[in-house]
């Protein structure tokens, strides 16, 4: 790799502010010597003058001397830190290590590549919250239901996971009246908010759709408001439970399992 020429017009363009503050020291000086030399030969004699003239001179001169140094080793030393920087990218590291058989070190993800919270989830979570809010001003029931749909005998990819979704939607869309929001929570389980059914009626409704979803076998969980949970989040946890618990057989009425 070259290396870019480096002298004392690179040192001045790398350092602006000290070159000004020395393009000022430097003009001002030297008339404050010449007006001094011209004022003390008018006062004092030539013997007395010329010393005094020239320890100034030399003061000045190395003061210049000394600051035009410093900047130099400034310039320098940004200028190292400089080369530094850019040959630790990971382009150059890269190069680096094919060059010298090294191992090649992946550089970490950044901070915004981590998962983010879901704006569905929040949404749902909020409206939920006021739906509960609302069921306990009015002293009445609501509910929540989790279902899990899989189709028997088939994996579970991008295309099933497509299928099930879409299936999920027309039924939101279709029970719109019943079901007021609905939060996908992985591939193929969906959770719904029943604002204005009861036990009795969430349990029957859940059942016209777990039959609805016929070519897919279903798990399905009920939380209700109060009798077994008292928040938005219980509620949903509570119904999600319900459905894992239906895969061991462990559930009585909050599951439902069918072909």
């Amino acid at each position: 790799m070259e290396e870019e020429s480096f002298g004392i017009r690179e040192a001045f363009r790398r350092e602006p502010e000290q070159t000004s503050f020395l393009i000022r020291f430097g003009l001002g000086g030297a008339f404050v010597i010449g007006v001094y030399s011209a004022i003390a030969g008018m006062v004092l004699n030539s013997l007395l003058a010329q010393p005094i003239t020239l320890v100034i001179t030399l003061g000045y001169g190395f003061i210049l001397v000394i600051s035009t140094a410093r900047l130099v080793s400034s310039a320098v030393g940004r200028r190292f830190v400089e080369s530094q920087l850019s040959s630790r990218t990971p382009h150059r590291m890269a190069e680096r290590g094919h060059g010298e058989g090294e191992q090649n070190v992946s550089v970490p993800a950044p901070e915004a590549a981590r998962e983010q919270p879901s704006f569905s989830k929040a949404f749902f979570m909020l409206r939920l919250q006021d739906e509960v809010a609302n069921a306990r001003r009015d002293g009445r029931e609501m509910c929540v239901a989790a279902i899990e749909a899989t189709a028997p005998g088939m994996p579970m990819n991008s295309e099933m996971a497509n299928r099930i979704a879409i299936e999920f939607a027309k039924l939101a869309s279709s029970q719109s009246l019943t079901i007021s929001h609905t939060l996908g929570v992985n591939e193929s389980e969906y959770v719904m908010s029943l604002p204005n059914t009861d036990a009795a009626e969430a349990k029957a409704f859940v059942s016209k759709v777990v039959q609805a979803l016929g070519n897919y076998w279903c798990h399905f969980g009920i939380a209700v408001y109060p009798a077994d949970a008292t928040s938005a989040e219980s509620m949903v946890r509570y119904a999600r439970q319900a459905v894992e618990e239906s895969h061991d057989g462990t559930s009585s009425s909050k599951s439902h399992a069918v072909a």
